[in-house]
């Protein structure tokens, strides 16, 4: 039987453990831990499919399946079949992922959805597998820094897989056309927004001239690309203000800002309001209230 886990931290995220069975046995990829949900499926041993939105995919054990949208799919397990399935929501597979340079290979990755065979890297599979176990283990019998001990197991299930995929592979996805120009800005981005990067940076490690990457993001967001860096830094400094326990102080050097005062003065210009009356709004409004809503900066294709 799949073990069915409490909502135990802030982080959202869902573990099941399919052990062996006599029978056939279907599962939902939906347990509700966010809107933008991520599935990781693995299978251990035996036979499986993902069935939904019109598409069959067979498995076979070692593999894992990455979906991106937890709904709208179904798992079909053969018996005899084994492995876990994982429901990461969006802001834990962020903050797995990090922002680290190789961050923007990360993306790249888990920004579509894939199957693997892992039948000639087992080691790999094995070593998700444990990380799994572990994941399970921590959630089971929670300790101090719970929450920490997920991502930091998540990140290293996430960095194995990159490995096996080959890093080189995934970057050629994104190299073209300016779709992907603007996806891997957005993937570079990611990874460093808190160094407080200029726009010529991001060209540059794009290999494309600033007037380029200007143009592009006019064109595809009608936004520059300066607005998109201040946005996205904005956006961190709002779910900080909201979720985490850090002084304005504290949180102003986390995002790279060297002066407090400098975090606040870029705060109210992105928001109109102060740091401080932000997360006094935040600790009484609730999400269902339609009272206020943060800003969100969601217009990335």
């Amino acid at each position: 039987m799949a073990s069915e886990l409490p909502h135990f931290t802030k982080l959202p995220i869902y573990v099941s453990r399919l052990e062996s069975g006599l029978q056939r046995r279907i599962e939902t990829l939906k347990r509700g831990v966010g809107e933008k949900a991520h599935i990781l499926f693995l299978l251990a041993d035996g036979d499986a499919r993902i069935e939904g939105r019109g598409s069959e995919t067979a498995l076979s054990g070692p593999s894992i399946a990455w979906r991106q949208a937890a709904g709208d799919f179904r798992l079909v397990m053969e018996a005899g079949s084994a492995g876990f399935i994982a429901e990461i929501a969006e802001e834990t597979l962020v903050r797995s992922i990090g922002d680290f340079f190789e961050s923007a290979a990360l993306h790249a990755l888990f920004d579509s959805d894939w199957t693997r065979s892992f039948e000639e890297d087992r080691s790999a599979h094995d070593a998700v597998r444990r990380h799994l176990d572990s994941i399970l283990d921590d959630v089971t019998t929670p300790q101090a820094a719970t929450g920490m001990m997920i991502v930091a197991h998540l990140r290293i299930i996430l960095v194995t897989i990159l490995r096996a995929s080959g890093i080189d592979e995934v970057a050629s996805f994104t190299h073209g056309n300016n779709a992907h120009y603007l996806q891997r800005f957005r993937q570079l981005l990611e990874a460093g927004f808190r160094a407080h990067h200029p726009v010529g940076h991001y060209a540059q490690e794009l290999g494309i001239t600033h007037d380029r990457l200007h143009a592009i993001c006019v064109r595809e967001l009608d936004k520059t690309p300066k607005s998109l860096i201040a946005e996205r830094l904005a956006r961190e400094a709002a779910l900080g203000l909201e979720r985490s326990t850090l002084s304005i102080k504290q949180l102003s050097y986390s995002l790279g800002f060297r002066d407090p005062a400098h975090f606040s003065n870029f705060f109210r210009r992105m928001t109109g309001l102060p740091p401080g009356r932000f997360r006094k709004m935040m600790a009484v409004v609730t999400p269902d209230s339609g009272d206020f809503s943060p800003p969100s900066f969601a217009d990335w294709p």
